[in-house]
């Protein structure tokens, strides 16, 4: 009887070992994943470099808000909500001059995210 015990336990291991060592499968990254995947990074990358200019900064402080804060908060924005602000951004005078419109509009949605998180 104890014999029959071990043999059981003694496959059942054996079991749990094999079904541990079988490979995972992978699958095939489409072309299109990795793009977007990498145009989220880029507009990320071009929100951060906005968020880091100092008329924004001043900006963020005049209204009380925290640039560390706000970088925080557009951290945690979607994928979407980037997409989002980094076309605003894009819309902005090659210049680079923020008309006033502009720059609340930006920094509504910023605070909106922030709100919402």
């Amino acid at each position: 009887m104890n014999k029959n015990l071990f043999s059981l336990f003694t496959g059942l291991l054996f079991a749990c070992l094999l079904a541990a060592t079988l490979p995972a499968q992978a699958g095939m990254i489409g072309t299109q994943e990795i793009l977007a995947e990498q145009s989220v990074s880029a507009e990320r990358a071009k929100v951060d470099a906005f968020l880091a200019r100092d008329n924004v900064q001043q900006a963020l402080q005049s209204m009380d808000v925290a640039p560390d804060l706000a970088r925080e908060r557009v951290d945690a924005m979607t994928p979407a909500e980037i997409a989002t602000l980094s076309q605003r951004i894009d819309s902005l005078p090659a210049a680079g001059a923020l008309s006033g419109t502009d720059f609340v509009i930006i920094l509504l949605v910023a605070i909106l995210v922030v709100l919402i998180l």
